[in-house]
């Protein structure tokens, strides 16, 4: 049975865990969309539900990394909302939830807070980070000495439409 692509769900790359932020739709066709730091770069393999894909376009500036997903596969595309400052969110991925605010918005980044005791972990990167149940960023840093995370902001992602 095929698993639904989607937001928060795993990808396997070069042996690791990785997750994905959001699935978007680009002149029609679905995109899986993480971040850019994990690839070596454009047309590095990785695995999606027993599938080889391959990353389509790498958006150094953003961080981000876009993978075109074939047509015959069951997708959810991401609901993307807008970050409230000063607010509770959630990193959410297939393997935990961890809460953290958002500290400032900007055009392009989020500034989260994290307890320092919960904070996220390296193959949390590209996790999406939810506010009323939608994706307002995915998760790019973190900073362990201050208990701080940088997210690209889901304005980017709806830019690339």
């Amino acid at each position: 049975m095929k698993l639904m692509i989607k937001s928060g769900g795993s990808f396997f790359y070069d042996g690791k865990r990785c997750t994905i932020g959001a699935v978007i739709s680009l002149k029609g066709l679905p995109y899986m969309v993480t971040v850019s730091h994990l690839f070596k770069g454009e047309g590095d393999h990785l695995t999606v539900d027993g599938m080889k894909l391959a990353v389509t376009k790498i958006l150094k500036d953003y961080d981000l990394a876009l993978i075109e997903i074939p047509p015959e596969c069951i997708v959810k595309i991401t609901e993307l909302g807008s970050a409230a400052e000063l607010e509770e969110a959630f990193l959410v991925n297939n393997i935990h939830i961890i809460r953290c605010r958002v500290i400032n918005s900007g055009v392009s980044l989020l500034y989260l807070g994290f307890r320092c005791l919960d904070m996220p972990e390296p193959g949390d990167s590209g996790s999406p980070i939810l506010q009323a149940g939608k994706v307002i960023g995915i998760i790019s840093s973190v900073m362990l000495d201050n208990c701080m995370g940088i997210a690209i902001s889901s304005n980017v992602l709806r830019s690339l439409g």
